[in-house]
């Protein structure tokens, strides 16, 4: 079973980041991350979307 993402935030930690998922069911999960860890999630983000819009038919 898949838990779907309700909520996200990302703050400075000195040198490094925060990031925090919280989940539909209340769940949170905190991660530390480096600043390269965020920009490679940034760009494989904007290749997934950029891909999926390729696949979606034309708007008329």
């Amino acid at each position: 079973m898949t838990n779907h993402l309700a909520h996200f935030a990302i703050e400075p930690d000195g040198e490094s980041y925060n990031l925090q998922l919280t989940m539909e069911d209340g769940t949170v999960v905190a991660v530390g991350v480096t600043f390269d860890q965020l920009d490679l999630l940034g760009e494989e983000i904007d290749r997934r979307l950029d891909t999926d819009q390729d696949l979606l038919p034309p708007k008329l």
